[in-house]
């Protein structure tokens, strides 16, 4: 019996986001090794007991904030790239969300920055992020930040960094992983939604085609117009995004696009030997940055 496809349950709750101002905080740090959990860097500065009543400061305020530390060899990052750790406040948001901002000393300056987030249970830390992120920031600046199990709460984090680097208006380049890519193509959608004329570009990494209740997620993907652009990058042993439904799903879609696929991956883009999971997912990284740029727009590629 063929999959069911969720009928419009991709929209849940994803509203057109109201004109909001942000406050961020950040604070550069050294070159970035690796990624790691780090729950109190960059975090909004609460009063302690001495100042208890202290009235909320409404003014953008200088936080500490911490390189992103050596962890594991998977998460070693490449040369030349820089994180800074930093928190954003909207007043959508219920409370502020942390962001590596990665950036480069080669970075080519007319594109936008990336705007990516993880998937429903990671972390910016999950070594599929960190891979792609540090490929990608060879050329190109990346804000990934991070967000909650919620679809309609993520969707809220692209509008507020969207918001936080001025782009209401402008052309925009969201991506995510996972649960994180189905919240950008929401975003992204209600970003062009009003008769604005604007430009977007979707990165997906593992997109979960497919539901665990077998249903089929492709309506939000059907929904885009055919001037918008999106980049597959897809595991080829990946459960949720098969890729003969994705083929399927590509043909009836009005957007272009295009598929990256890494061979012997996982919905994570584990591979074998792990110790090769660095140089794949940085390789994707580069590759995405390269068709941001509008190179190799026509051929999916296949990488090992």
């Amino acid at each position: 019996m063929p999959p069911k496809r969720r009928n419009g349950v991709d929209h849940q709750d994803a509203t057109e986001p109201k004109r909001r101002m942000t406050r961020s905080a950040s604070k550069a740090t050294a070159p970035v090794k690796e990624a790691t959990k780090s729950k109190s860097e960059g975090t909004v500065v609460k009063p302690s007991k001495t100042t208890k009543g202290a009235k909320k400061a409404t003014s953008p305020r200088k936080k500490t904030s911490k390189p992103i530390n050596d962890t594991t060899d998977n998460n070693a990052s490449s040369e030349g790239t820089t994180a800074t750790t930093l928190t954003i406040e909207h007043d959508s948001l219920k409370k502020p969300i942390t962001c590596h901002q990665y950036t480069t000393s080669s970075e080519i300056p007319h594109l936008p920055t990336l705007i990516f987030t993880h998937g429903a249970g990671g972390t910016l830390s999950a070594p599929a992020v960190v891979n792609f992120c540090n490929g990608y920031s060879k050329t190109h600046s990346t804000l990934a930040f991070q967000g909650s199990m919620n679809l309609n709460a993520r969707v809220k984090g692209f509008d507020a960094c969207i918001s936080h680097l001025s782009l209401e208006a402008g052309y925009l380049i969201l991506g995510g992983r996972s649960m994180g890519a189905r919240a950008a193509v929401i975003a992204g959608t209600n970003a062009i939604t009003g008769g604005t004329e604007r430009g977007l570009s979707l990165i997906l990494v593992s997109y979960p085609l497919k539901g665990p209740k077998n249903d089929i997620r492709d309506k939000i993907l059907l929904d885009l117009p055919e001037n918008v652009r999106v980049l597959f990058v897809v595991g080829e042993k990946d459960e949720m995004c098969p890729l003969e439904l994705l083929k399927k799903t590509r043909t009836e879609m009005a957007a272009k696009s295009k598929l990256v696929v890494v061979r012997g991956a996982d919905h994570g883009m584990h591979v074998r030997p792990t110790s090769e999971e660095k140089r794949l997912g940085e390789e994707t990284g580069k590759l995405a940055a390269a068709w941001a740029d509008g190179e190799g727009d026509d051929e999916d590629v296949y990488i090992d």
